[in-house]
């Protein structure tokens, strides 16, 4: 599902912004409780809900949060 993989790259953005490892598997989202309980919930309640929307509008707070979206063009 889409939204799974999303939820991995925005928990691993979310961990790299605050400079600590990344994890997978069970150790993502120990690894994001650690880092910040709130933050983590409010970005994993609406995705087991179901509530997409909302979920997408928790991504867009962590992707602000980071700098923002990439614009067209950019290169690394």
């Amino acid at each position: 599902m889409v939204a799974d993989v999303l939820f991995e790259r925005i928990a691993e953005l979310m961990l790299l912004g605050d400079r600590r490892w990344i994890a997978t598997g069970k150790w993502l989202p120990r690894r994001l409780r650690a880092l910040s309980e709130e933050r983590t919930e409010r970005l994993s309640a609406p995705l087991l809900a179901g509530d997409f929307a909302a979920f997408a509008d928790r991504v867009e707070e962590e992707l602000d949060r980071a700098g923002g979206r990439l614009q067209a063009g950019f290169v690394r």
